[in-house]
């Protein structure tokens, strides 16, 4: 249970996981790209990048639901700063769902099935609309990736500027394994 100066162990626990899968997303997708044509290792990246990005959206969604039913800890910082936050958090919850929302309609429209690690794959389940795709692709890799890699490095910046600028527990109460003082 979070307390009013820190963090519980399951916020902490859904922060970092979330970190982890878009670090691994990024990775199976340069990876991806990095494998010539007909390699096999090309379609296992590829197949890691969609199995990753629907790991982060359901862990995302169990954030969000767990959130709804925990008071953060007191937040740190100024007036300003506590707005700052706040907008920053929104958006990177809201891209975080974006991304494999906007990926998984893609490849839909695109009517390409998801394939999954094994056998399993998701299923083409709407009419094809390749233009439409190819917006949402655009809209996928451009729009949504660039703003996420923004505000993560606004989100880091923050973090940092609370722990060597302002000497506050802002970052000392989300690290694993630590007490804020």
């Amino acid at each position: 249970m979070n307390t009013a100066n820190t963090w519980s162990t399951t916020a902490k626990t859904l922060h970092w996981l979330i970190a982890f899968l878009l670090l691994a997303l990024w990775g199976s997708v340069e990876l991806h790209e990095l494998v010539p044509r007909g390699n096999p290792w090309r379609d296992y990246w590829i197949i890691a990048h969609f199995s990753l990005g629907i790991s982060a959206l359901a862990v995302m969604v169990v954030r969000l639901i767990w959130r709804l039913g925990h008071r953060p800890p007191v937040p740190l910082g100024s007036h300003l700063q506590r707005r700052l936050a706040s907008a920053v958090h929104g958006l990177l919850y809201l891209l975080v769902l974006a991304m494999p929302v906007t990926g998984l309609l893609m490849r839909q429209l695109d009517g390409k099935t998801t394939p999954l690690p094994g056998t399993l794959s998701i299923p083409v389940l709407l009419p094809a609309n390749p233009a439409l795709a190819e917006r949402l692709e655009d809209l996928h890799k451009e729009w949504l990736w660039n703003t996420l890699l923004a505000l993560i490095a606004v989100h880091v910046a923050g973090a940092l500027w609370h722990h060597w600028m302002d000497q506050d527990n802002t970052l000392k109460r989300m690290l694993p394994g630590r007490r804020a003082g």
